[in-house]
């Protein structure tokens, strides 16, 4: 019901008809429509409720194209009875004086009928008009909103980056780079968020991912290492993409630091589904890590190892001659 309530074909067809016009013929279409349907029953109902198919015209023509609509099909539909239906047939005369007082009667319940519906209608598009506008005023907030945190991120990032530069400490402007890196990593979950699909609270895992990546080519990327993608579309609760984010940019990171002595080599970032966990991948060709190392609790491998925990997920590390692999899964359910 609400539905068909909500069809408003004059409003639809706007783009091609004047709104007078389908109200007009759609009221007219309908009734004639009934009376059709009436003449064919007419054989076996006779006199019978002679306004019963004008009270249905009137209705499904008020529902579809508005208030003007049951007014023509009301006019149209209550000028047929009375002239074919209605004694004496074939005239506008009634043989008996009561039924001048039933035709009012009944021509002013179906006038009931239309107002009714037409302020019901009237309600429900002013409703839906308030719900868009409110809407419509969110959507500029949160882009708005947006807008400023990336903004915000990228003053951060460059003051960072600007200290950097300054340092006359090695040591001080790695740990100012990497501060600068992390904090990208982070901001490129808010170009992933996904509202269209579950909220705010979700965010696209491969968009994420390949933004931090397309930040890291930019950025720390030697010449001759390639950092390719393999992306899988995943929906990830917001708090697992940071975590996810924070750990993809330190592997990939320290791939592009440690794992090619000779400046040449390969990276691959893979996400996919795995039941009910989110695979993420960090795979090189690299020399492979030293012995020993996975015991190494520099800050970086700190980093990981933290928010793989935060997140109750895994991490395996494969390593040989033939390359590094970090597998990580984290639960797809917040």
């Amino acid at each position: 019901m609400r539905r068909l309530l909500a069809i408003d074909l004059p409003h639809r067809l706007a783009a091609r008809v004047p709104r007078p016009v389908t109200e007009i013929a759609t009221g007219a279409a309908i009734i004639v429509a009934v009376a059709a349907a009436r003449a064919l029953l007419n054989p076996l109902i006779g006199e019978g409720v002679p306004f019963a198919f004008t009270f249905l015209g009137v209705v499904l023509a008020t529902l579809l194209a508005g208030w003007r609509a049951g007014t023509v099909a009301l006019v149209l539909g209550t000028i047929l009875v009375w002239y074919f239906v209605l004694p004496v047939r074939g005239s506008f005369a009634l043989r008996d004086p009561q039924m001048v007082w039933w035709l009012v009667l009944t021509v002013a319940t179906q006038a009931l009928i239309v107002v009714a519906l037409g302020v019901y209608q009237a309600e429900m598009r002013r409703g839906k008009s308030e719900r868009t506008r409110r809407i419509n005023f969110l959507g500029h907030a949160l882009r708005e909103m947006d807008h400023r945190t990336r903004n915000n991120f990228q003053i951060v990032t460059s003051l960072l980056q600007l200290q950097a530069n300054r340092s006359a400490s090695e040591e001080v402007k790695d740990a100012l780079r990497e501060a600068a890196e992390r904090l990208q990593a982070v901001a490129a979950v808010y170009a992933a968020l996904a509202p269209s699909s579950q909220g705010l609270a979700t965010v696209r895992l491969q968009d994420q991912l390949e933004e931090i990546c397309s930040q890291i080519r930019r950025g720390i990327l030697p010449e001759g290492i390639v950092l390719e993608t393999q992306l899988e579309p995943i929906l990830l609760p917001h708090e697992a993409a940071v975590a996810v984010g924070i750990i993809v940019n330190e592997l990939v990171t320290n791939a592009c630091k440690h794992a090619f002595p000779d400046g040449r080599g390969s990276i691959v970032v893979r996400c996919a589904r795995d039941g009910n966990v989110a695979r993420i991948e960090v795979a090189d060709d690299g020399r492979g890590m030293p012995a020993g190392a996975g015991r190494k609790t520099g800050l970086g491998t700190r980093l990981v190892g933290a928010f793989v925990q935060r997140v109750r997920g895994a991490s395996e590390v494969r390593s040989s001659e033939a390359g590094t692999v970090h597998i990580v899964t984290v639960p797809l359910a917040s």
